[in-house]
């Protein structure tokens, strides 16, 4: 962890969103979309209904924490997965005890985009999003637009992310 830890601090990235799902033996929640600004949690919704929801919730270092804490418990199994760029865990799976049943718990990040780098790569991975539209009269429809990679999508900010695929 600490490497991956050092490479996500090494970049220092301030301004970003993401997506978290987090899966357990729990009543199910929808996917949050986090927006980070300058270090700050600005905005947390859930995806893909838009219910905004509020401001405490984890930032990236969060999840680091997260992991530190499963290995401090000494917990029966820890699988982590990390972003090979960023260093940040795009998937942390914990089974805190072998013999209890539906315990486990699993968080899963995904559609990272830094605002501080808006080059975006040509890799086609399209995801489905709501657009809102600017217009002069009311009502205004939102439309669902295709977008080559959650980058682009974001490039634009009057984007919310959907799902994966094309719309």
């Amino acid at each position: 962890m600490s490497e991956n830890k050092k490479l996500w601090k090494i970049k220092n990235i301030k301004d970003y969103s993401f997506v978290i799902q987090k899966s357990c033996f729990c009543p199910h929640e929808e996917k949050k979309q986090i927006t980070v600004d300058d270090g700050i949690i600005t905005e947390v919704k859930y995806i893909p209904s838009n219910t905004i929801l509020g401001l405490n919730q984890e930032k990236i270092n969060g999840y680091f924490s997260i992991i530190q804490d499963a290995l401090d418990k000494n917990v029966h199994k820890l699988t982590v997965t990390y972003d090979e760029i960023y260093g940040y865990p795009s998937d942390i799976a914990i089974d805190h005890n072998e013999q209890m049943a539906d315990e486990e718990v699993n968080y899963t990040l995904t559609h990272f985009i830094s605002n501080n780098n808006r080059d975006c790569d040509a890799q086609y991975k399209p995801v489905c999003a709501k657009v809102d539209i600017l217009c002069v009269t009311t009502p205004c429809e939102s439309i669902e637009q295709t977008f080559s990679n959650t980058c682009v999508m974001n490039i634009n900010p009057n984007t919310t992310y959907l799902r994966d695929g094309e719309c």
